[in-house]
């Protein structure tokens, strides 16, 4: 009966927890900052400094916009001569106070050049001008420039950089070649620092659907530990179809790994290194496009097809994947944070139900099942008093 007891006492502990972790992340959700106006305003930005090519005086202007207007960074061009282009990736590193010298480090990363060409385009006398990349690079820029204005005053316990790369979308074959060097420039004490590289690219369509890509392969564990996190952060969102936020909405279909999609994109040199990382993006740029189709890679890709409430979305969850310590390595997780994966994993404990429950329904519900569980275990207990195996 002892031994009864302490499980029934670790049972009612174990469902404590559970509405306290739901507590905790949707006391999080509340505070988020993330403004997707603001985000979308900067696309134009972007896109009127004119083509953002390697070498060009765009490119240099949108370095030196990004860096006076996020001071509290402590940026570095880094350049490099790659297949005939002069290329320069923009870095920036923020270390916190008091932060554990040699801890992890989160990298949130977008491309910020414009394709040279819009092969695609319907217009044969436009294919070889290039395209005003307002999605397609425009995009990441914008939530990594609002994300810069936050992160300084998250107080986190680890560091944050900020990689913008050049060159990821030139020549006939986009050739990732920023990121290429970037990577393979990295010490292996870097390599192993890096707890998460988080790529965003092309994630401004209004119709926004984020699905798993590979690589990482589905056997790859820091990649399902990566993709796992943003699964569970974005239920309390509201961004998976059905399941209710912390409000008891029902959820948008917007993150749904029910199909995947495979990419090559920069995150795929920083995998090649041993880095992990995962790349959001949509792929199906437009209404009703299809795969690598619609607006991509045409002059249509420009600023008011762009939506301030899907960068929020992304904003939103790379905001409180820091907030919660999401993004971490469990083994770096601090014991007194609103920590990672098995805090917003008990969200789904609270909040999913039907699509009109609130979540004091779900807190109702909860709780019944523990009482259900409880009846059955003491029911267990009373007939083990005389039950014996047959001999």
């Amino acid at each position: 009966m002892k031994m009864s007891a302490v499980f029934v006492v670790l049972l009612l502990a174990s469902c404590t927890v559970s509405l306290t972790s739901a507590e905790d992340v949707c006391s999080t959700v509340e505070i988020l900052e993330f403004n997707g106006d603001s985000a979308n305003q900067t696309v134009t930005i972007q896109v009127d400094f004119g083509p953002r090519l390697p070498g060009s005086n765009a490119s240099m202007e949108l370095r030196k916009w990004f860096m006076e207007t996020r001071p509290a960074f402590d940026w570095r061009l880094d350049s490099h001569s790659r297949e005939g282009y002069n290329l320069t990736n923009l870095e920036g590193k923020l270390v916190p106070e008091n932060v554990q010298e040699g801890g992890p480090i989160v990298v949130l990363a977008a491309h910020y050049d414009s394709r040279d060409r819009a092969e695609r385009d319907q217009n044969p006398n436009m294919t070889d001008m290039p395209i005003p990349g307002a999605n397609d690079g425009g995009s990441g820029v914008a939530v990594l420039w609002e994300l810069a204005r936050i992160i300084p005053s998250m107080n986190l316990e680890h560091e944050v950089w900020i990689l913008l790369t050049d060159a990821e979308d030139q020549g006939p074959t986009p050739s990732m070649l920023g990121a290429k060097a970037w990577a393979e420039n990295r010490t292996s004490e870097e390599v192993a620092r890096i707890d998460a590289f988080l790529l965003v690219d092309m994630i401004g369509d209004a119709d926004l659907k984020i699905y798993r890509t590979f690589p990482p392969s589905p056997t790859n564990e820091d990649g399902n530990r990566l993709w796992n996190a943003v699964e569970q952060l974005a239920q309390p969102l509201g961004l998976i179809d059905n399941l209710s936020d912390c409000d008891g909405n029902p959820g948008m279909d917007v993150v749904n790994f029910s199909r995947s999609d495979g990419v090559i994109d920069d995150h795929v040199p920083m995998l090649n290194v041993g880095i992990p990382a995962i790349d959001f993006i949509d792929i199906r740029y437009g209404e009703n496009a299809t795969e690598w189709g619609g607006y991509w890679h045409t002059h249509e890709d420009t600023p008011d097809k762009v939506s301030a409430e899907s960068l929020a979305h992304i904003g939103r969850l790379l905001e409180l994947g820091l907030r919660q310590g999401s993004w971490l390595k469990s083994d770096n997780s601090s014991s007194d944070a609103n920590a990672s994966e098995s805090d917003v994993l008990e969200v789904d404990s609270v909040h999913t139900s039907n699509d009109d429950a609130s979540s004091t329904q779900n807190i109702f519900i909860a709780g019944t099942t523990f009482a259900a569980i409880l009846l059955i275990f003491t029911t267990l207990v009373f007939l083990h008093q005389g039950v014996r195996l047959k001999r």
